[in-house]
């Protein structure tokens, strides 16, 4: 076992995945994989493309990757992560699947101990972004890719209702701990999926988004053809929402999703267009005005906790951790309906936790 040295914002990640993947049992497991070969397939990618190859889960986080490809056919699945918790989850779950031909070990995508060109696809899905230094992470996971060989990536995308919300969120929650926030959900009976999805984003030590466009020009310089985003994939994916939208749900819904399958043909040309990282958030992002009006009556809210707050005289984690679960779960079930963003309804509901929240401080 590797010894990783993980700075501060490293840590929380660690616990932030590791302790909320490892809650999944089989069956949500599986339904947590389903997503995937949805986007295959409605991006035309062939399953079948995993084939015999020897893949790289690259930060396999519980090791949906890792199992996906295996199911597909690969021959030979490695996923590293810097969290013990992670690979101790991947390999019970390699094991209950029934899988001999996977391996899990601990390393850094910034310092990736394998030879160049070692495989013949890697799997990067929703890791970069959380990592101290995402290009450097992104050159390293090139640099052992096999020449025509594919990557799979997956980055947040830049703006939208769905982020804004969760930049409140996180800054409500600052001083709150990720291990007891997890607890008290777990107390409320949250779905195991929803804890995770909420914990990831509301946690992770590090959350940038990017514009496709930084990220297509960045893989077009580390010699990758076919750089362009996967339009398609579930109801909630930003960037299928996209594809059927008014320029009211676009402005919404911000650069979408980014996720790529993409070639490698070619030799890294240069360093013109590195992922940026301003002010630790990613690519520079102008939110629309529609956007923006939604924020005001978070801080609305925000204003009116610390009233609370400073009534009562103590700090009040699991009323916050209430308000910002009714809100995210809001968000999310409009994102989950296949009908157009209902953004009015949105509305109507911060205004009813505002009211409640300043009823509780008038008493």
């Amino acid at each position: 076992m590797n010894n990783i040295e993980l700075n501060e914002k490293e840590q929380i990640t660690a616990i932030t995945y590791g302790d909320t993947f490892s809650l999944y049992d089989e069956k949500s497991f599986d339904e947590f994989i389903e997503p995937f070969y949805i986007r295959l397939e409605k991006n035309n990618i062939d399953k079948n493309i995993f084939e015999g190859k020897r893949c790289l889960d690259a930060g396999c986080g519980g090791g949906r990757g890792s199992i996906l490809m295996a199911q597909c056919g690969a021959d030979k699945v490695i996923g590293v992560d810097f969290s013990e918790t992670n690979l101790n989850s991947c390999r019970e779950r390699a094991k209950q699947k029934g899988f001999s031909n996977l391996s899990f070990e601990q390393h850094s995508l910034t310092d990736l101990p394998f030879d160049d060109e070692s495989f013949d696809i890697v799997w990067c899905n929703g890791v970069l972004m959380h990592t101290s230094d995402p290009d450097k992470c992104l050159q390293e996971i090139t640099r052992v890719l096999k020449k025509n060989g594919y990557l799979w990536l997956y980055v947040y995308g830049s703006g939208g209702v769905y982020w804004s919300m969760v930049d409140w969120v996180r800054k409500t929650l600052c001083d709150v701990d990720v291990k007891d926030c997890i607890y008290q959900l777990r107390i409320m009976e949250i779905p195991i999926r929803r804890i995770a999805e909420w914990i990831d984003d509301w946690f992770a030590g590090y959350l940038r988004r990017y514009t496709n466009s930084d990220v297509k020009n960045r893989l077009k310089e580390l010699g990758f053809e076919n750089a362009e985003r996967l339009n398609y994939g579930t109801v909630y994916d930003t960037s299928q929402r996209r594809q059927v939208a008014d320029e009211d749900e676009i402005a919404l819904m911000g650069e979408g999703d980014l996720r790529y399958f993409c070639q490698k043909t070619g030799e890294p040309v240069g360093n013109q267009f590195r992922l940026p990282d301003n002010n630790g958030k990613g690519s520079l992002f102008t939110e629309p005005e529609i956007v923006l009006h939604l924020i005001e009556p978070l801080e609305e809210i925000s204003k009116n906790l610390a009233i609370l707050e400073s009534k009562w005289g103590h700090p009040i984690p699991t009323y916050k951790i209430i308000v910002c679960g009714s809100i995210h779960r809001k968000v999310r079930s409009l994102l989950e309906n296949e009908e157009q963003f209902d953004i009015q309804s949105l509305s109507e509901h911060l205004n009813r936790v505002n009211l409640l929240i300043k009823e509780n401080t008038s008493e």
